[in-house]
């Protein structure tokens, strides 16, 4: 039976979010048995029930809010807190409030308990690769688990998040066309692409992403990363490309560096203010060019923090495109923009306000996170 969802000018339900979906078999199934098989990320083929009733989303934390825009929450049964803590300082919220009440004591610091994992009685576990922890504790307790990979097109944000809305669909055995969201995305892509791609390197600002921060820990990322895709796609150096992943580095690092630009993401409860006045210890940011000169921003967060893949990405690669290069994107109204692109996509009417809290999201977005 097919079953054909809500397109794009319709009214957001819990399943509709962009795409049109069908009710269709997207991967092999034993009719007696009935289950079926998918192939994931890690590139583990997993036997899932024929109809998957029960989910829990454990350490791959931006999927949740395309699962939540595609499926509502009727399914999901457990969410890792970090999870919640986005959602309740995000957009998402205004879409499902009721994920603040969603089970998520089965995982402590990023650490999965078995016990209370089984209680969930999940049909499937979601991961991320990056935490094949994950994969070992649900395994063994008998539990389905899919990965979803970090890394995919070297970490282009914009390209993944298309592979796990893919992966998502067939988890959920539903096959759904994206091609008006993948539309926009690849306009968006082209655009920066052409504007920025014939800049001189002398003329790019430099740049560097703070991931964690405190008075203890500074991670930067390097190369390898989401970090590095977006300061790189955006018409931007980044500064510590010398380095691989996301290593904790010294003051004195930052000190060679000097970077134009400071971005801080929402895996830190760090705001701005913090780097210009100097709030943690053993730090002294204030002959950083980019303390100096006012250039230190929070990443928003909209449906989900932007630093990492979600259903936005076109949006973050767009916004730090603009603030590398304003004159070349002056064009832009980044405001409008975001107001259209949530319409269009999401069903949400955003007011001034939102746009406001979306660019300046507050500690609490952190929500403690360890891992």
């Amino acid at each position: 039976m097919k079953k054909t969802f809500l397109t794009i000018a319709g009214i957001l339900l819990c399943a509709s979010f962009f795409f049109t979906s069908c009710q269709k078999k997207t991967s092999s199934q034993s009719d007696s048995a009935k289950t079926r098989t998918i192939v994931d990320q890690v590139g583990h083929t997993v036997v899932l029930p024929e109809k998957v009733e029960r989910v829990v989303i454990a350490s791959v934390w931006p999927l949740a809010s395309a699962y939540c825009l595609m499926f509502g929450t009727d399914k999901l049964v457990g969410l890792d807190p970090a999870i919640i803590s986005a959602a309740e300082n995000s957009m998402l919220i205004k879409v499902v409030p009721e994920i603040s009440k969603i089970e998520s004591g089965f995982s402590k610091n990023g650490q999965l308990n078995a016990e209370e994992l089984l209680k969930l009685k999940p049909d499937v576990v979601l991961y991320a690769t990056g935490v094949m922890e994950d994969y070992d504790v649900a395994t063994q307790a008998g539990i389905p688990a899919v990965g979803f990979a970090l890394n995919v097109k070297d970490f282009n944000a914009v390209e993944t998040i298309f592979t796990w809305i893919d992966l998502l669909a067939e988890v959920m055995g539903t096959k759904y066309d994206t091609s008006a969201y993948k539309e926009y995305a690849d306009k968006i892509q082209k655009l920066v692409a052409e504007r920025v791609g014939n800049i001189p390197e002398e003329k790019k600002p430099s740049a560097m992403i703070i991931h964690k921060y405190s008075s203890t820990t500074l991670q930067i990322p390097g190369t390898k990363t989401w970090g590095d895709y977006w300061i790189t796609a955006s018409g931007a150096k980044n500064v510590a490309a010398v380095n691989k992943g996301t290593p904790q580095v010294t003051v004195e690092e930052v000190y060679n560096w000097n970077p134009d630009r400071i971005y801080i993401t929402n895996f830190s409860d760090a705001i701005p203010e913090d780097l210009y006045n100097n709030s943690f210890q053993n730090y002294d940011w204030s002959n950083i060019r980019a303390v100096k000169e006012k250039h230190v921003y929070k990443m928003p967060l909209g449906i989900y923090r932007w630093y990492v893949t979600n259903t936005d990405s076109p949006l973050t690669l767009l916004w730090l495109a603009k603030e590398h290069h304003p004159d070349l994107f002056s064009d832009i109204d980044m405001n409008q923009e975001i107001k259209n692109f949530y319409k269009k996509f999401y069903k949400l009417d955003l007011s001034d306000s939102d746009i406001e809290q979306i660019y300046t999201p507050n500690r609490a977005a952190a929500g403690g996170i360890k891992k």
